[in-house]
């Protein structure tokens, strides 16, 4: 039976070198055999609901012990909610993530107009998508994930102010009673370091770089002038 003599025991004092080649072939194979490659739909096929890349880990040293460079693969998974319409939302808070419960706090959200197919610069977006954000990343209650659908459907919203005041031309090719929203709860993810971070920058970032490399450019009003 194995003791506590059996175990190999840090010699405070002393550096510790962590390198991929430390890690037992058979956890090596484990992990192969878990993520098969990368995942990185074209948004021509949906909307995406599971991302995986393989990253780099950077060199970093805690708790004694010195890490140097490692890549592994990261996946994102997505369960998106069902759509509701802005004007609806606007009318029927209790529609919206909770702010009682943290699990609801934290996600990414998508403005999109059902059943339309947009103009892009390569292709055409059968999703058409408006707009992709994130919220409830960061430590303040006020801008968690139901205040800000909050202020998108009541036109408070950077990418909802062209539905205010006068018509124009993105109110009359995109009517206000047509836009929707749906949105995914994110929580948190470990980081490489075993550290918890918010998982809806990782989220925001990567649907962003997908509907990017699927059409060459982003979603129309998440374009900066």
């Amino acid at each position: 039976m194995p003791t506590g003599d059996d175990e190999e025991e840090i010699e405070y004092g002393k550096l510790y070198v962590f390198t991929p080649e430390s890690e037992s072939k058979e956890v090596a194979d484990s992990l192969q055999q878990r993520t098969p490659g990368d995942i990185w739909p074209n948004w021509s096929e949906g909307v995406p609901t599971k991302l995986r890349r393989k990253v780099g880990s950077p060199a970093f040293f805690k708790d004694g012990v010195s890490y140097e460079y490692r890549e592994y693969y990261e996946t994102v998974e997505l369960e998106w909610n069902l759509s509701r319409k802005l004007f609806v939302l606007r009318d029927n808070y209790n529609l919206l993530p909770s702010h009682k419960h943290r699990s609801q706090w934290s996600g990414v959200y998508r403005i999109f107009c059902p059943e339309t197919t947009i103009d892009r610069f390569c292709g055409k977006d059968p999703t058409g998508t408006l707009y992709l954000g994130r919220a409830g990343n960061g430590g303040r209650n006020w801008s968690i994930l139901r205040t800000r659908l909050m202020a998108i459907a009541n036109k408070e919203h950077h990418a909802t102010s062209h539905w205010f005041g006068f018509p124009n031309h993105v109110q009359e090719k995109f009517p206000w009673n047509s836009l929707a929203v749906e949105w995914a709860f994110t929580g948190q993810r470990m980081d490489h370091k075993g550290e918890p971070q918010h998982a809806a920058i990782l989220a925001e970032t990567w649907l962003l770089a997908s509907y990017n490399d699927s059409y060459g450019e982003y979603p129309p009003l998440n374009q900066k002038g």
